[in-house]
């Protein structure tokens, strides 16, 4: 059956005859220019833009990025396979029509050291090479009864920067006396101009300078300057022409004026068939999209987070079960805690908007149950997330800089702390659930460690704000903070330029925190033993150890561990131990590798053993770790797979030992629904927009009218790519230029293409040659 018009979400029209050419559902299109049923050009269901169809009526030219980068692509009007024209590799690759003598009119910046220097081409048919035109780095070409040109944009298109008044607002030229030279056109206009095209004796355009963007016309002299559209809704976008006819888009909508000369803009009535695959539920690849993983007291089975969904994993065999997994709900930062003789789950949920706490048994929830929700738009957006050893409540760093606890059986949200520089972070309770640590932020780049008294909020400063210290936490005996701080100041010189550089200059250290424990790292009053008793037999202690803390001295008690400086992240205590994570030094180019194709040095986990006061190196490839509650195993994120290793000794090199287990991810079952994800998506933009502006009053604009005014449009949507255009729109509201929205893997596609490094030619046989190979030096 076919869609109802208001379904698709249609863009790029370019008229032709009694047809319309246009791109829907990652593919380029054709309709009847007075509405109907549309049929495909392409079916590579990739992004597409600018289909252009030739004078002669038979090509539709357009820009695919079906191999990677933008390229001209041309298929026959009639049907049939589509060829690829141009080899660029440019991510400022763009169709903009044809020239007259019927090849491609292009826009790259193929060959240019800058992407704003977008040079237009005239592309043959034959895949031979394309001549650059005359005109210097354009935006666009119009030809007609004269030359215009478009100065070279800010890559942006104007309804994405609404309201853009920069220095690389598009601006029109035009060679009045067809000799060469070019005068500014319009330059009264306080607008971001695009889209220049001929129709008759009349220059048209798109223009924003009355607030949004329409579409406008003038005689060549800038005289009778008209306006088409309406500046009261949405931005009218992507104009065309045929000569007489003038086609646009507006949300996702075609429109079309049958004339300058008064007609009033109408709807085009197309309707698209076919399945529309990108709207289809679809399973995920749980180790592709894993995200973060929290695991129980003894390490049988973790919290996963998967795609918006929580789910429970256990380690070895066993089921695996959706503890949180609604359509259109994004669930994050699952925590285990035991309460009550139970492992326990919470996590944060945007069931409702604004971020809440959930909680559920790891073991799943009963029949017809839901997870029991908490604090719903109390608590910003959540930024971190930790739970109380006891299970008695949460602690959670905001957007704004506070930090707060939860209680888990009366939901009550207290706030212990607040700043005005930035965000807390590495939130962590002591083993008796009575003090809370964490990094807290001043001036950029400091971070000091603060304490507060879980019971009456008392804050105390554990370290001075002179360094940046982050990545606290207790020791499990309750006697010690470890934390990581980039303290050491150890300059090297430079090899090629007189200077001084500090590449490794952070370092883990301890703080004693009652003033009577004696510092680990200093002499014992009866020695040091040989040895310690084997670990797998040393017994819990009884009972939870009790955290005292003197306050006064604090800071005189901090030690650095006996391990030199280096680049650390992830600190993490362990059984008898602390844990970290250690990085190399790295060259950005590679060239520092003994071959090309070595791969980059590997992250370390590294455990410092606080009774045998030694390193010892536990993975040598390590991306994310957490520790299980008792702080004997550590559940361990590297090279796309999750496993259970021994938290005090490295890993056997047997996969189904006990020391070497790998988490069998294949039995999560996460299905997607593309459109209530994209909903979701929409609506969190929104809240991450809100509650990070750089303005509290969102630059004087209706932000939640705005959203309501665009929501209807996501009906509308049928693949990834329709959402990022509308979520550009939409953030252009704000009128605020650097706003961006850059989809998983960057822009376009794909990842950026390599170029040959060589030198090209056509000859007159048709084959292409190689006239010169750059030489691979990297300086």
């Amino acid at each position: 059956m076919t869609q109802p018009a208001a379904s698709a979400y249609l863009r790029f029209p370019h008229p032709h005859g009694e047809l319309v050419a246009f791109t829907a559902e990652d593919d380029v299109w054709l309709a009847p220019l007075d509405g109907g049923r549309a049929w495909r050009v392409s079916a590579d269901n990739v992004p597409v833009n600018h289909p252009r169809v030739s004078p002669d009526g038979t090509t539709v030219a357009w820009t695919s990025t079906r191999d990677g980068a933008p390229e001209v692509h041309v298929a026959p009007v009639d049907g049939g396979p589509a060829k690829r024209l141009t080899h660029w590799g440019s991510v400022r690759t763009q169709v903009r029509g044809w020239t007259a003598d019927g090849r491609v009119l292009a826009l790259s910046t193929h060959g240019q050291a800058s992407l704003r220097r977008s040079w237009a081409r005239a592309v043959p048919l034959d895949g031979g090479p394309a001549e650059t035109l005359p005109y210097g780095p354009v935006g666009d070409v119009a030809a007609g009864p004269h030359t215009v040109l478009l100065s070279a944009p800010m890559g942006r298109e104007a309804a994405w920067w609404k309201r853009y008044r920069g220095g690389t607002a598009g601006k029109l030229w035009i060679d009045r006396e067809d000799d060469g030279e070019f005068v500014r056109l319009h330059d009264g206009l306080d607008g971001n101009i695009e889209y220049p095209f001929w129709v008759g004796d009349r220059i048209a355009f798109l223009s924003d300078h009355e607030g949004t963007g329409a579409l406008y016309s003038s005689l060549a002299d800038g005289s009778d300057l008209r306006r088409h559209t309406p500046v009261d809704g949405f931005y009218a976008r992507h104009a065309a022409t045929d000569g007489t006819r003038v086609v646009y888009s507006c949300a996702g909508e075609l429109w079309t004026l049958d004339d300058l000369d008064g007609a009033e803009p109408r709807r085009l009535d197309v309707r698209l068939g076919g399945p529309r695959v990108d709207l289809q539920a679809y399973p995920v690849n749980a180790a592709r999209w894993f995200g973060s993983a929290s695991p129980d007291h003894t390490a049988r089975g973790s919290a996963v987070a998967v795609r918006g969904g929580v789910h429970w994993v256990t380690h070895r065999s066993g089921p695996a079960r959706a503890l949180a997994a609604t359509p259109g709900v994004r669930t994050r930062l699952p925590r285990t805690f035991r309460a009550d003789g139970e492992e326990w789950v919470v996590w944060v949920t945007d069931a409702e908007g604004d971020d809440a706490l959930e909680f559920a048994p790891a073991t799943g929830l009963a029949p017809g149950s839901s997870p029991r929700r908490i604090a719903a738009g109390q608590l910003g957006r959540v930024l971190n997330l930790a739970m109380a050893p006891d299970g008695s409540r949460a602690a959670v760093a905001s957007h704004d800089g506070r930090v707060l606890l939860v209680e888990r059986e009366t939901g009550e949200v207290r706030e212990v702390d607040r700043s005005d520089n930035g965000d807390a972070s590495g939130l962590v309770f002591s083993p008796d659930s009575a003090w809370l640590a964490w990094s807290h932020p001043g001036p950029d780049p400091l971070r000091q460690l603060k304490l507060a008294n879980t019971t009456d909020l008392s804050v105390s400063e554990a370290t001075p704000l002179r360094f940046k210290d982050y990545a606290p936490a207790f020791t499990l005996d309750g006697k010690h903070l470890a934390f990581l701080s980039t303290r050491s100041f150890d300059p090297v010189y430079d090899e090629h330029v007189f200077d001084l550089a500090f590449v490794e200059g952070a370092r883990p250290y301890l703080i004693t925190l009652a003033a009577t424990t004696p510092s680990p790292f200093g002499p014992q009053r009866h020695g040091r033993p040989f040895e310690t008793p084997d670990r797998e037999e040393t017994p819990d202690s009884e009972g939870t150890p009790t955290t005292r803390i003197d306050i006064e001295g604090l800071a005189d008690r901090i030690v650095p561990f006996p391990v030199e400086a280096a680049r650390y992240s992830g600190l993490r205590a362990a059984k008898d131990g602390v844990l970290w994570l250690r990085h190399p030094v790295t060259g950005v180019l590679g060239a520092s590798r003994a071959t090309p194709d070595d791969p980059d040095p590997h992250t370390e986990l590294e455990r410092y053993d606080l009774a045998q006061q030694r390193i010892e190196h536990l993975a040598a490839d390590a991306d994310h770790f957490e520790v299980s509650g008792d702080g004997k195993r550590v559940l361990l994120w590297t090279d796309g797979r999750l496993k259970v290793v021994p938290s005090d000794r490295r890993a056997s090199g047997d996969e189904d030992s006990d020391t070497n287990i790998t988490v069998d991810l294949a039995r999560v079952r996460q299905t997607v629904t593309p459109a209530a994800e994209w909903r979701q998506m929409f609506d969190e933009t929104g809240r991450i927009m809100r509650d990070h502006f750089w303005r509290p009053d969102m630059n004087g604009v209706d932000w939640d009218g705005v959203l309501d005014r665009y929501r209807p449009v996501l009906d509308r949507l049928a693949t990834h790519d329709d959402l990022v255009d509308l979520l550009w729109e939409v953030h252009g509201e704000l009128g605020t230029s650097h706003a961006y929205v850059t989809p998983r893997g960057g822009h376009g596609s794909g990842a950026r293409q390599g170029l040959l490094g060589a030198d090209l030619s056509r000859h007159e046989d048709g084959t292409w040659r190689v006239d010169a190979v750059v030489p691979t030096e990297t300086s």
